[in-house]
């Protein structure tokens, strides 16, 4: 999936290269590393898996059951606290995905 996404943000950026448009793309990374928690949750499917899952990043197992059990959407358990220090920044790097605000200062330089 990260692939796919790679090859379609790429192909993005190479295109609204010329336009002021870095603070959208800046919201656009934030908004995509949310969506990919989501579906890394979703992945997950139920409780037990969660808090195992945000246990073995790191996040200390109570709070990774409260987190777990708490009772969100997806969506909403992506934006968690525990969930983003679980799944930071150098998460998304070991993962390979584009970084849209890197290429587009790159492209301009």
């Amino acid at each position: 999936m990260i692939s796919e996404l790679n090859s379609f943000l790429g192909g993005w950026v190479m295109y609204f290269r010329y336009a002021a448009c870095r603070s959208h793309l800046r919201d656009l990374d934030q908004w995509l590393r949310r969506k990919l928690r989501c579906v890394r949750l979703k992945q997950c499917k139920r409780v037990k898996p969660i808090a195992a899952f945000l246990h073995r990043l790191g996040v200390p197992s109570k709070r990774a059951g409260i987190t777990a059990l708490s009772g969100k959407g997806w969506w909403r358990l992506s934006g968690a606290p525990s969930v983003q220090e679980a799944l930071t920044l150098h998460w998304f790097n070991r993962l390979g995905p584009l970084n849209l605000e890197r290429r587009y200062a790159a492209l301009l330089h």
